[in-house]
């Protein structure tokens, strides 16, 4: 029941969001209040935004690297959070995620540029777990 904006697949035989498939969703909101994170925390303050807006956005994104992570056999996932003209890159673990400071992806290059790699980018390097076999 999850409904990111995007799916991004490595292969063009996927349509839709096939949750078992998928490599990075993408999430879009227009409002600067939707963002879940503050853009310049202060050293004493929470990195996650404490208002309603952004909590309810960064349930939808833990929703869809939550399922991903369980559908999947990946130790690590990728998301991206386009606030209007601002992004950030996230990568998801089982443990936490490591989000990227907001950037303006219409002035940097730090979005192509990921995907760009990630495109290059061995199928350990997508998170894929190469210890997993068929039986």
């Amino acid at each position: 029941n999850i409904k990111p904006d995007v799916c991004v697949y490595t292969d063009a035989t996927s349509h839709g969001c096939n949750i078992s498939k998928f490599e990075v969703t993408i999430k879009f909101k227009w409002k600067d209040a939707n963002d879940a994170f503050i853009k310049y925390p202060k050293v004493d303050k929470s990195f996650v935004s404490q208002t309603d807006k952004g909590f309810d956005t960064l349930g939808q994104i833990t929703s869809y690297a939550s399922a991903q992570l369980s559908a999947q056999y990946c130790t690590h996932a990728f998301s991206i959070l386009i606030i209007h003209n601002c992004a950030r890159i996230i990568r998801w673990d089982r443990e936490g995620a490591i989000i990227t400071d907001a950037f303006n992806y219409n002035q940097e290059s730090h979005l192509a540029n990921f995907f760009y790699h990630l495109g290059q980018a061995s199928p350990v390097l997508h998170g894929v777990d190469t210890s997993v076999t068929p039986t």
